[in-house]
């Protein structure tokens, strides 16, 4: 029997070449990857900002630490540089850096055009600054790497005079950005997330002070720079970290109070998913309620409208019923809200020389049955001067009746005081036409509010 012919091999080896050639590539890259590394690691370390073209050409969440095309200043330069712009640098302050080296925080100035009394110069952009390495750096001055930057513009005049206009109905202000004057940095408590600085403006209102400002974060890792927050304090205050609702972490404090009328911004820092700056200022709002529950609304309601201690007491007792559903926001906006209710409750408890601001106090701090024996026991002198003291806070007394009312629709204590204040503001018919529309408006209320107008309209 005859063998199967063998079929002849291909004069031509195909597959040994592409075999050959696809090694020989192979080697050739791995040997481009190693030399590129090499080449990038040494022009890194001889010229750090010179990566800045990859780190542009990279993804959002790979950028790398490159702020700058700058190539690496004196402290002396830097200040040459900014003069010759027609701006002044201010004192650089020391500041902890990505690295062991501490960064420079340079704030620039620019001189103001108007009337300026002792602060002719005020805050335009912030500069951060890091060090080169000593190891790198064969010059005896150190050098520095401009790395971060943001132009500072202040606050609005109307968001700034903001608490003011809503407590005396006074004229809102104009858009005009107000200047930045000072520089704080805010160390004390702060939290770990980067740093923190304060830059701070201050404003004649010709009753005091008040103060305003900004809030910055530095994260130092990604070289970001951020504004976080503004704020305004009528009773010149500085905002503060600290504290305040027992969470463990340290919240933004601002106090933003005009009088007798507690008002305190609360901030929590919360985390984000953004990469140069993660972290975030959120507000400690009373407006949205942590529990599912009609009367926790109505306390927020009567919290938002002044009246604390009344909001306190009822969130207590619904604590107590919830048990264990209550949760950690519903115990921060409750914290809030006893802190508030204890600085109107040491003010109506505080001795007054005058019965006006007693029965103020006790008024703001909802004591309906105490204002009333206080209004009794005035002579006619005094009840002019209540007059005219309740003349001038119709509009914060009467919202803290309204929503007690609307709360407590049989509240009559409330209703009386709901007459008096709407006839110092809208004339005795008006007043005595919104009593007459309540449904549980009772006769002796109706006869009570008819004797106390008629007392009024004599004085």
């Amino acid at each position: 029997m005859r063998q199967p012919l063998q079929r002849r091999k291909s004069w031509f080896p195909w597959r040994d070449i592409l075999l050959q050639v696809g090694l020989a590539a192979v080697w050739a890259g791995a040997f481009g990857s190693i030399t590129g590394g090499v080449w990038l690691g040494a022009k890194l370390i001889i010229d750090p900002d010179s990566a800045r073209w990859l780190s542009d050409n990279l993804p959002d969440w790979t950028q790398l630490g490159f702020q700058s095309s700058n190539r690496p200043e004196t402290l002396s330069d830097i200040r040459d540089r900014i003069e010759d712009s027609g701006y002044t640098p201010a004192e650089p302050i020391e500041i902890p850096g990505a690295s062991v080296e501490p960064d420079l925080l340079l704030p620039v100035l620019q001189q103001r055009s108007e009337p300026c009394g002792k602060q002719c110069f005020e805050i335009v952009a912030l500069q951060i600054y890091q060090r080169v390495s000593p190891g790198w750096n064969p010059e005896e001055s150190s050098l520095f790497y401009l790395t971060a930057e943001i132009s500072v513009t202040g606050p609005a005049e109307s968001y700034a005079i903001a608490p003011l206009v809503n407590a005396r109905s006074l004229a809102p202000g104009s858009t005009r950005p107000l200047p930045l004057t000072h520089l704080q940095a805010l160390t004390e408590n702060a939290p770990a997330d980067g740093l923190w600085f304060n830059l701070i403006g201050e404003r004649d209102t010709g009753e005091g002070g008040l103060s305003y400002g900004q809030v910055y974060h530095y994260n130092p890792s990604r070289y970001s720079l951020s504004l976080m927050l503004q704020w305004t304090s009528p009773a010149g205050q500085l905002p503060q970290w600290e504290e305040f609702t027992g969470r463990g972490r340290p919240e933004f404090v601002v106090d933003r109070t005009v009088g007798l009328e507690p008002d305190f911004g609360i901030y929590q820092l919360r985390s984000r998913n953004f990469l140069p700056n993660p972290v975030q200022l959120v507000p400690l709002s009373l407006n949205e309620p942590a529990l599912d529950s009609r009367t926790y609304q109505n306390a927020l309601l009567l919290a938002r409208n002044g009246l604390w201690s009344e909001a306190e007491s009822i969130l207590r007792s619904l604590k107590q019923e919830r048990g264990s559903q209550w949760t950690s926001e519903a115990q921060s906006q409750l914290d809030k809200i006893a802190f508030h209710a204890e600085i109107v409750s040491a003010q109506a408890d505080a001795s007054w020389a005058s019965p006006s601001q007693k029965l103020l106090t006790a008024l703001l701090d909802g004591r309906w049955s105490e204002s009333t024996t206080i209004l009794d026991g005035l002579g006619e002198n005094e009840m002019s001067d209540v007059i005219s003291m309740l003349s001038s806070d119709t509009h914060r007394l009467w919202r803290r009746i309204e929503a007690m009312v609307r709360v407590n629709p049989t509240n009559q204590e409330a209703m009386f005081w709901g007459v008096i204040v709407r006839s110092l503001d809208r004339g005795q018919a008006e007043a005595m036409t919104w009593l007459a529309e309540q449904e549980n408006v009772s006769e002796t209320t109706l006869e009570e509010a008819e004797q106390v107008l008629n007392r009024i309209a004599t004085n």
